[in-house]
Parts: structure tokens; C-alpha cells; sequence
């Protein structure tokens, strides 16, 4: 029999309600959700009462002194993510934090150094890289040669239109205090700036916003797949902040990542790896729609001879994959597919594309 591991939710916004709160419930044979804590009580008190929730707290302190659960999933705002888990690890709980792990390297350093200092499990949301596509892809990228070529895109359209459509999210009744807003506010923007620096102009401190919220899904993915780059080579953020061109050097190939946020309908993610005679490609779509299905491509050109395989369509939700895989590790121990400690690198990452955007921008 499966055992249930109790939890306790940290944040109940717009996360929490379409993606984390509903595959919980399909998942009740391994989680059960029995405490939440959210800064508005009429958020806390409408998402906690339609999931049954039995203890619903609008104060971090009272949620932890009230100990009821064996691990928390942080959903908070990012610049609340170190400061939640950090609690979480000191009070002995397994965390589930979702991306990015932290806003900065600067915090998420003795974050780390508190979760290796426990037997605790940690776990940082990285769906894609659990998403059954994905694990596909891993399997085949042996079989190609020599990679010559890497493009990676996210294309898209934000998630309201594609949510609107489907499900209302509760939202603050004016009711979170003024000087918790404004003091959220400010440590966002500080975390910002210590690593876009106070000169940055607006389209970088968006941007870095971007590749925190979006791009690290890629970034993450392709170290999984293929490892840190060894440079970034060139970085550049259009006016808005929301189109963004990269090239890293990973030795022997170049990869491009190409970002566009804009109101066209759709969403385009994919990582596609070429050799010279192969091409492997996994795709994603919108993460706020349940169950869409993500496929593989794996193509091959010999001479006259072309051969095209599609493996999926595959209709397990990535998040589903995660959290399948968080509760495993939990409870059997089982190994997960990228270590807590890994996120550093991922924020080293997004510090470096900065500096880089920032060389290419200075006067001659």
C-alpha cells in the first residue's frame, strides 16, 4: 500500500489553485493536502474550504508552529522562496520549491548549506525535466553523433488567455497588508538589481525576470540533458525585455535559446538537438492547461534514406511526473532526477547572460 505524505501548501495564488492544488487531489492516494497558508485571508479561506483543506492559516509562524504535515510545497512569490525554505528545513520538513529555487545565487547559497545539513528531501520544480517526453529524449540523445547544433525556443503567449478560458482564480480581496505588499515589492526589486546592477535599464531588469520565471525551465532541462555551458558568448534583451536571443558555447557545439513572450495564441518550447545526419526534438505546450501531449522526434538521414520517429504522444502532466517523483523520494528514498544543489548553477547562469547583455550594451 502506498503510503500518504502529508502537506502543507505555502502560498495559495495562481499556481496553487490551476496547476499544483488539482493534480494533488488526482494524486490523493499519495498526498494529503491538510494545512495552507496564504498572507489573504479571503484567498486562504476560499482555496482552503473548495479543497477541504482543515487548517488554513494566514500567518508563516502559525502555519509552522501548527505542525501537521511531514512536507511543504512553496508556491510563495520568488523573493519569498529562500526565506520559506530555509524555515521549512530548520522545522525538519522535505520541501517542494517551486522554480526558480531562489532570485539569486546570494540567497540561494546558505539556503543550500541549510538543506545539506539535513536528511531532508529537496526538490526544486523543474517539471519539464520529469516530463515523460523529456525522459524519452534522454534515452535516445546516446544515439546520436557527434551534436553540432542546439536551438531551444520558448514562443509563447501568457497563461491567463489559455487559464481564462477555463477556470476563475481567487484573488486577493484588498485584504494582504500594505506593508507586506510594499515590503515584497522592495525585496523583489533589490534581488533584481544586486545582479542587473542599480545602472540596468528596464528592458534587463525584465529580462532577468523572464529568465528566472521561463527561462530556467530551459536552462535546467538542457543541464540535465547536456550540462552547464562552458560560456555564454552573446546575450541580447529587446526593448520590452520579453525577446531575448542567446548563444552558449558548450566546446564542440553552439546552443541558441530564443524567447518571446507576446499575445499571439500559442505555446512553442522545445530543445532540438542536432548531429549531422540526426535531429532529436522534445516539445512542450502550455503548462496551465491539464494533460496536453508533449512528443519526441527523432530523425534520421542516411544517403537517399530519411526516417522520421515520433515517440508519444505522451498525456502524463509534467507536474504530475514531479510530484510522483517527490513523493518517492520521500517516502522510498528513490534518487530524483536533478539534485536540490543543482539550482545554482541555473542562477549562476542567469547572473552570467546578464553580465554579458550588460558588456554588449557599454559605449566602445
Amino acid at each position: 500500500m502506498v503510503r500518504r505524505l502529508t502537506l502543507g501548501l505555502i502560498g495559495a495564488g495562481e499556481v496553487a489553485q490551476l496547476i499544483h492544488l488539482p493534480i494533488l487531489h488526482q494524486l490523493s492516494d499519495r498526498f494529503d493536502v491538510v494545512s495552507i497558508y496564504d498572507p489573504s485571508p479571503s484567498v486562504a479561506q476560499a482555496v482552503g474550504r473548495h479543497w477541504g483543506v482543515p487548517h488554513i492559516h494566514t500567518d508563516i509562524e502559525n502555519f509552522f508552529a501548527d505542525r501537521v504535515f511531514d512536507a511543504v510545497m512553496i508556491l510563495s512569490p520568488d523573493q519569498y522562496h529562500a526565506e520559506h525554505a530555509r524555515k521549512a528545513f530548520a522545522a525538519g520538513l522535505h520541501v517542494f520549491l517551486e522554480k526558480p529555487a531562489c532570485l539569486t545565487e546570494a540567497e540561494f547559497r546558505p539556503l543550500n548549506e541549510d538543506f545539506e545539513r539535513t536528511d531532508r528531501v529537496g526538490m526544486v520544480g523543474y517539471m519539464r525535466c520529469y516530463a515523460p517526453a523529456f525522459q524519452k529524449a534522454c534515452t535516445l540523445l546516446p544515439e546520436l553523433g557527434p551534436i553540432r547544433h542546439v536551438r531551444i525556443r520558448d514562443v509563447i503567449c501568457e497563461g491567463p488567455w489559455f487559464f481564462g478560458q477555463v477556470t476563475p482564480v481567487a484573488v486577493p480581496d484588498g485584504d494582504i497588508p500594505d506593508d507586506m505588499l510594499v515590503a515584497g515589492r522592495q525585496a523583489r526589486r533589490d534581488a533584481i538589481l544586486s545582479v542587473c546592477g542599480a545602472d540596468a535599464p528596464p528592458s534587463l531588469l525584465r529580462g532577468y525576470e523572464v529568465l528566472t520565471g521561463l527561462g530556467i525551465h530551459a536552462f535546467s532541462a538542457m543541464r540535465v540533458l547536456r550540462g552547464s555551458p562552458e560560456r555564454v558568448l552573446a546575450a541580447h534583451f529587446g526593448a520590452t525585455g520579453t525577446e531575448i536571443s542567446i548563444w552558449f558555447d558548450y566546446g564542440s557545439f553552439i546552443a541558441s535559446y530564443e524567447c518571446l513572450i507576446d499575445d499571439v495564441a500559442r505555446f512553442e518550447s522545445s530543445i532540438e538537438v542536432l548531429s549531422n545526419t540526426q535531429r532529436l526534438q522534445v516539445r512542450y505546450d502550455t503548462p496551465y492547461i491539464r494533460n496536453l501531449p508533449a512528443g519526441v522526434t527523432f530523425q534520421e538521414t542516411v544517403g537517399s534514406e530519411n526516417r522520421v520517429t515520433e515517440y508519444g504522444p505522451y498525456y502524463q502532466d509534467p507536474f504530475n511526473a514531479e510530484l510522483v517523483a517527490f513523493h518517492d523520494a520521500v517516502v522510498t528514498g528513490a534518487p530524483l532526477v536533478d539534485p536540490f544543489s543543482n539550482a545554482l548553477a541555473d542562477l549562476t547562469l542567469c547572473r552570467q547572460i546578464i553580465e554579458v547583455a550588460k558588456a554588449s550594451m557599454s559605449p566602445v
